[in-house]
């Protein structure tokens, strides 16, 4: 499964405990967890902003350890430009929804831009 940012907003923010552990189901139950670099982007700029280098800096660290980290190739790029135009979606969404479908994964996710993909949430 590839898991988008905001699965990683939500784990790192949420302050109700019954939807972390549902959160964390998810976590447990993929077979193989992959990030896409653009997330590791947007995950150290909102954390830098809010709380902190230290904090942006633990957060991404533990996602690059627990996550196999995909990165944005040409092919990725121009099939993320080709989601954009079509849907009018922010280039980071249509970047990671790229990978997911390049890589054939479903996205854990529950940002409404993602409908190029199949989605996975609580």
């Amino acid at each position: 499964m590839l898991f988008e940012t905001r699965y990683f907003w939500a784990v790192f923010t949420t302050r109700d405990p019954e939807y972390l552990r549902k959160l964390r189901i998810l976590l447990e139950n993929a077979k193989k967890k992959f990030a896409s670099t653009i997330t590791i982007y947007e995950i150290y700029k909102l954390t830098l902003s809010q709380e902190g280098k230290a904090v942006a800096d633990l957060r991404t660290d533990t996602i690059k350890k627990q996550f196999a980290m995909i990165d944005i190739d040409p092919e990725i790029a121009e099939e993320g430009a080709r989601i954009s135009h079509r849907l009018r979606a922010p280039m980071a969404d249509s970047l990671i929804m790229a990978t997911a479908r390049r890589l054939n994964l479903p996205c854990v996710t529950d940002d409404p831009h993602f409908t190029e993909v199949k989605k996975l949430w609580i």
